[in-house]
């Protein structure tokens, strides 16, 4: 073998003994020590008292039921009832009550829910004729425009009181 060659392995095999004998005594653990300052035990076990000891109050449990109703009572408390919306088709207005109601009874013939209602404006007195009420508006609607295209009656569709 070459001398070089043999110097290197000789040297290396120095390195590798050093460091078997050095590095077993660099990592014992001594410098984690230093470096953590905390406890780590484990305390003693609490001593507790047996169940035989322990005095408890038994706890009142409601039943579902009763729950549902409270919720049920205060919601209905919290919401105001909302009012019903319906609509009328006023459909004629006269001044005599006897074409009011004679209109009124022919739109009762053809199967109309018809009504009449008197009132004062000005000093005069008028007599306005309805069909309805009804609670959907499209319903109406339809019947307005039935009215206006057989009889050419220019009808409004207002909210009933």
């Amino acid at each position: 073998m070459e001398k070089t060659l043999q110097q290197r392995l000789v040297g290396a095999v120095v390195l590798v003994a050093l460091g078997v004998i050095l590095v077993p005594a660099l990592l014992d653990g001594s410098g984690y020590k230093s470096r953590h300052d905390r406890n780590i035990e484990i305390p003693a076990r609490p001593v507790l008292p047996t169940l035989e000891e322990v005095q408890v109050k038994p706890v009142e449990i409601p039943t579902p039921v009763d729950i549902r109703k409270e919720r049920v009572e205060q919601k209905k408390k919290d919401i105001p009832p909302k009012p019903i919306q319906s609509w009328t088709l006023q459909v004629g207005t006269f001044s005599q009550e006897s074409n009011a109601l004679s209109f009124r009874d022919s739109l009762r013939k053809e199967g109309y829910t018809a009504y009449s209602e008197s009132s004062e404006t000005g000093g005069n007195k008028n007599y306005r004729v309805y069909i309805g009420p009804e609670l959907e508006k499209h319903q109406l609607e339809k019947i307005q425009a039935k009215l206006k295209a057989e009889k050419k009656i220019n009808a409004l569709i207002l909210s009933h009181p």
